[in-house]
């Protein structure tokens, strides 16, 4: 689609309105502030409708865009591989030798990004955990100042930090954060971009450094404490070097996610994560992600004619929450292409139940093409070939 512009300005439309903000485009990456694209998403949330257009171009978004509480909002660029949403680079570092709690000073390698005030997530073993009664991955600090190779901390620590340990802000941003009671968000023509680079080490971002991070109010305990967010459309977008998901829903319902292309995700592309109900994923095309799609206490979601390849899995739906009844069930894995998968293509997880396989074709995966676990389980009129384990493993 052209641009309306015969002149290049920055532009966005917002409620029918054509505003105009700055002077010409550079040729470059823009730095322009998240707060100047924000301001038009505001503005739209507050007037309870809007459009918001994109102009060509590559965004730099500090802190990403969030969204709380919108209704009838649309952003979208006017040509997808041209308007680009892009994180800056990630701030990280890794530990150099042994530190034991009580410190304060981690000695560090590979800096990047640091600064005075960040919240350090340390990936080594925390607290336990309230839930799952275990230690946490992680545990917390908060950086007081930045020497040559080390990090000097407000606090001292309250755990261990062995050598080579990756080291994040805690805090890092999404490209697009949105919460609260929203409905009705549409999201399309873009490039989504996480800013992971090909030196930056292995960081599993999970909820944070997400191209599209939705989450309504949920615990693990009760499920959800409040209407899901509804009606969240995700299409025709590029969504790329995601440190984190491509796009994950929380206690999202009557969704969708189409016609996007998801590369180089290090965790999941797509995922319908707890008490997610009735979503949606069409004709996408997936390469180079950990997990194709992660479908985690979802509920009647379907995957559906999607092309994934060289991914770690191709489908992962397992429980995590106790509930006894509701979850994990009645999802629908259809017609799809796995091909390339360096695990299972397809696997149902314990807990689950009356979840369907069917119609899909699975190419030349590392281990078996479907396992199924659970209960009441349909696997029907799937073709497999080239796999190094079994076919089908129930």
């Amino acid at each position: 689609m052209p641009c309306p512009l015969s002149f290049p300005l920055r532009s966005f439309f917002i409620l029918g309105a054509l505003l105009l903000v700055g002077a010409a485009l550079p040729a470059q990456e823009s730095k322009t502030p998240a707060l100047d694209i924000q301001k038009f998403v505001n503005e739209a949330i507050a007037a309870g409708k809007g459009e918001v257009i994109i102009p060509p171009g590559t965004w730099v978004l500090e802190k990403g865009l969030f969204l709380k509480d919108a209704k009838n909002v649309t952003i979208a660029g006017l040509d997808r591989e041209a308007c680009i949403l892009k994180l800056p680079p990630v701030a990280y570092a890794e530990c150099t030798q042994d530190t034991a709690a009580g410190g304060t000073e981690i000695p560090v390698t590979r800096l990047q990004n640091m600064k005075p005030g960040v919240r350090l997530r340390i990936e080594a073993p925390g607290a336990v955990d309230s839930f799952t009664k275990k230690p946490t991955n992680y545990h917390l600090a908060k950086v007081k100042a930045v020497a040559k190779d080390t990090l000097l901390l407000e606090e001292p620590l309250k755990y261990a930090v062995p050598a080579k340990t990756t080291i994040r802000d805690a805090d890092a941003a999404n490209v697009f954060e949105i919460r609260g009671a929203t409905e009705n968000v549409t999201i399309r023509n873009l490039t989504i971009d996480g800013g992971r680079a090909a030196n930056d080490p292995v960081i599993h971002g999970h909820a944070e450094l997400t191209g599209v991070h939705v989450a309504g109010p949920y615990t693990y305990e009760k499920g959800p404490t409040g209407p899901r967010i509804k009606g969240v459309t995700i299409d025709n977008c590029i969504i790329q070097n995601c440190f984190g998901r491509g796009v994950s829903f929380y206690s999202v319902e009557n969704s969708s996610i189409t016609r996007c292309t998801f590369m180089d995700i290090s965790d999941e592309a797509i995922n319908f994560d707890h008490f997610s109900e009735n979503c949606v994923a069409k004709h996408n095309h997936i390469a180079r992600a950990r997990i194709g799609f992660e479908l985690n206490d979802a509920i009647a979601c379907i995957v559906e004619a999607n092309e994934v390849r060289d991914c770690g899995i191709g489908v992962n739906l397992w429980r995590w929450c106790k509930q006894e009844n509701g979850i994990n069930e009645k999802n629908k894995i259809l017609n799809n292409l796995f091909t390339g998968m360096e695990g299972n293509a397809v696997q149902f997880g314990k807990n689950t139940k009356d979840n369907e396989v069917k119609g899909n074709e699975i190419v030349n995966s590392g281990k078996n093409g479907i396992s199924l676990n659970g209960t009441a389980q349909k696997a029907e009129g799937n073709q497999i070939s080239g796999t190094k384990g079994k076919a089908v493993v129930e």
